[in-house]
């Protein structure tokens, strides 16, 4: 009898990875200085492993994917997230990335960190995961998702509906009408990666599309309201 072998060896390896603390939310700064980091240093950053660190507790997981967009546009390579926010990490594991606990410097330097103060323990909002929808939306169909943002993983297609307390995630083509923040919610957001709406609404202030311009058509386009208007961010 031949000799059963191993089908999967573990090799230790000391290539370098890269840790990105993010300081913003704003996409258009986020887009133009991760340009210039991609194309800087003989192209060091091509193709490079890349840890996201964000510690604003604002951040959202809608605009993490948005991140995650603008790095592989410009070659990089996410491989997982280092923070304390519980929709990043349950929008991270549900991507297939690694959730990191704690900073490479900490672990190298354990005796630096002083014991914090004792705080009045504060009690955490109520937290609902995102609802998320794998397969395919269809015309006349409505999706809702109650007291939560929504993440759409199929093509919504003409005439259907996706409806959100919270924020709308859609990473296929969105063909129908998306409905963000409707309890009034005026920081809830959309992203869409291949736009083609018919109408998007956060909030109640709305934009019909009987032709879609072709700027935005087919794009990565993300969606919020600014001074009480809607505004569309093309992320290229």
């Amino acid at each position: 009898m031949m000799k059963k072998t191993d089908l999967i060896e573990v090799e230790v390896q000391n290539e370098a990875f890269y840790t990105l603390k993010v300081l913003s939310k704003n996409t258009d700064e986020l887009f133009d200085e991760i340009a210039d980091l991609s194309t800087s240093n003989k192209g060091k950053f091509q193709h490079a492993p890349v840890i996201l660190e964000i510690e604003n507790k604002h951040f959202q997981a809608n605009e993490l994917a948005v991140l995650i967009e603008i790095l592989t546009q410009n070659n990089m390579v996410v491989i997982g997230i280092r923070s304390q926010v519980q929709e990043l990490i349950d929008f991270a594991r549900f991507s297939g990335l690694a959730v990191f606990d704690k900073s490479i410097s900490a672990l190298k330097n354990p005796e630096t960190t002083k014991p914090s103060k004792k705080k009045d323990p504060t009690p955490e909002r109520e937290y609902r995961l995102p609802k998320i929808v794998v397969g395919e939306v269809a015309s006349a169909q409505q999706v809702f998702a109650k007291d939560s943002d929504l993440v759409l993983l199929g093509v919504v297609k003409v005439d259907g509906e996706v409806i959100a307390h919270g924020s709308v995630s859609s990473y296929r083509e969105m063909q129908g009408k998306v409905f963000a923040g409707i309890d009034g919610d005026e920081k809830a957001t959309i992203f869409v990666h291949s736009f083609d709406a018919q109408l998007v609404s956060i909030a109640g202030i709305y934009k019909r599309f009987d032709v879609v311009p072709a700027k935005l058509q087919l794009h990565s386009v993300m969606i919020d309201l600014k001074e009480g208007k809607l505004r569309f961010q093309i992320i290229k």
